[in-house]
């Protein structure tokens, strides 16, 4: 068993440092701005996402990674955002801090286009020299592997009422260490697409489909099919597949009109279950305030004499007001 964990840690170390490794989250249908720039603050003027994930809990280096998505709705037409995040495979550390952008065409009241940029620094650590060997003193465990770089993104996301769906490259500059030329690999660049939407039946119960697929060139395409059964618009059961042979089960809750928990396990069927065992994410959400409706999408928007939509600041500062 020992040779079998120090054989996958040693393999998870070695992709590492030779492709990039972006993460996915369970509950992301409600989290869409950690990998997408352009979903900024669509259920609440003011937000926070934060998302924890342990995988394969239990297994010595495992990956465990989280972000924190900070959200403001500058205008109807436009949103700013933090994000932060991290990922640790065994002795691999990433961290990412980056500023977002998000501005919204707007199709009529409530649907939008929305294209977003994102711009930051990413640290990547590989200590190859704190792994803990069966033979001590060998070579290629010697070396320290740091670096600090630039990296940018961008993203798209379409929101209606009912239905939204949206893509994204989350990073344009790879995390891996290269001797010579840039880090700027167009046919390298991992692209997230997500869509899902929303069906009511009746007052108290919300029926949706979440969908998130990763592609990437010469890679196997991995993808989520999320269900979300929300009862009362405040609790909300989850239940789904992820492609790599694990099943989805969860749940959130909404209270306060500010704040929502979630939490959502994976349980693997394949035949590494026994030693990769389970995932765990927790889910913390923070809305000032969450909006009731879809249909509040934003702050109330101006229409000039043509039909289109406007600015007006003066007006919206007097009659600027968040949505219960």
């Amino acid at each position: 068993m020992r040779s079998i964990i120090l054989f996958i840690s040693f393999t998870l170390v070695v992709q590492t440092i030779n492709a990039q490794n972006t993460p996915r989250y369970n509950q992301l249908n409600f989290a869409q701005g950690v990998n997408n720039p352009a979903a900024l603050a669509i259920d609440g003027r003011i937000m926070i996402d934060m998302i924890f994930r342990n995988q394969w809990y239990g297994f010595e280096g495992a990956p465990t990674t989280g972000a924190l998505n900070a959200q403001y709705e500058l205008y109807h037409d436009m949103a700013v955002g933090l994000n932060v995040s991290y990922d640790l495979i065994g002795v691999s550390h990433a961290t990412q801090v980056s500023g977002q952008y998000a501005y919204r065409l707007y199709v009529n009241e409530t649907n939008a286009l929305i294209f977003g940029v994102s711009a930051g620094i990413d640290q990547r650590v590989q200590d190859l020299a704190s792994t803990q060997l069966t033979t001590p003193g060998d070579p290629a465990f010697t070396e320290v592997y740091s670096k600090t770089h630039f990296n940018a993104g961008f993203g798209m996301f379409y929101n209606t009422p009912s239905f939204y769906a949206g893509l994204s490259i989350p990073q344009f500059f790879q995390n891996y260490k290269r001797t010579f030329g840039t880090n700027f690999i167009p046919w390298r660049w991992h692209y997230y697409a997500s869509t899902g939407f929303y069906i009511h039946a009746g007052d108290n119960y919300t029926f949706n489909p979440h969908i998130q697929i990763k592609a990437a060139l010469n890679t196997p395409i991995q993808g989520d099919i999320i269900i979300r059964n929300t009862i009362m618009n405040m609790f909300s059961l989850n239940v789904g597949y992820r492609s790599e042979n694990s099943i989805i089960a969860g749940f959130d809750i909404r209270f306060g009109g500010s704040f929502r928990i979630g939490y959502s396990y994976n349980h693997n069927i394949a035949k590494l279950a026994k030693i990769t065992g389970s995932s765990n994410e927790i889910y913390i959400g923070i809305g000032l305030p969450y909006h009731n409706s879809r249909e509040h999408f934003s702050q109330r928007k101006y229409i000039n004499k043509k039909g289109g939509y406007k600015r007006d600041y003066h007006k919206g500062f007097k009659q600027r007001r968040w949505y219960h």
